[in-house]
């Protein structure tokens, strides 16, 4: 397992800012949950206010499901360049499923993907990315958050 932990993320968010500048996207959505943290760090390093979400369910616990389920809407009217933003690229079938389905919705938007870990045998790589996951990632925000430890 590896601990991901809130210096790490910082500096890891600091580096992907610099990497998504050149794309200069006007909107981020976030895939919910996981993309969340690293989302409202981009928007901040790049200045963009225009941060949306889709939630898109691909595991149970510690337990990847069959099937993939995107729910959410996103408003792309004033749109152009979109960045995708999530956690980790495991299996890839969340992008596989989520992309796809904003093309067709919206051709006139040009979307990039980010994300701070992938698997090289992901079905679909992100456009910006730091890291291989070779092992479980314990992120900071999974860990250090949780119901039972605040109360």
């Amino acid at each position: 397992m590896i601990a991901y932990d809130y210096e790490h993320f910082k500096n890891d968010a600091k580096t992907l800012s610099s990497l998504c500048r050149e794309f200069q996207a006007d909107t981020i959505v976030a895939v919910a949950r996981g993309g969340m943290t690293l989302a409202h760090a981009l928007a901040m390093a790049l200045d963009i206010r225009n941060v949306q979400s889709v939630r898109a369910e691909s595991y149970d616990g510690d337990c990847q499901r069959d099937t993939i389920t995107v729910s959410g809407k996103c408003d792309f009217l004033d749109s152009s360049r979109i960045l995708i933003v999530d956690d980790i690229v495991d299996s890839g079938q969340t992008l596989a499923s989520l992309m796809p389905q904003l093309r067709s919705e919206y051709p006139h938007c040009e979307f990039k993907t980010v994300a701070l870990f992938t698997k090289s045998t992901a079905l679909l790589q992100p456009d910006y990315s730091l890291h291989e996951a070779t092992d479980w990632i314990d992120f900071f925000w999974e860990r250090d958050y949780l119901k039972s430890d605040l109360l």
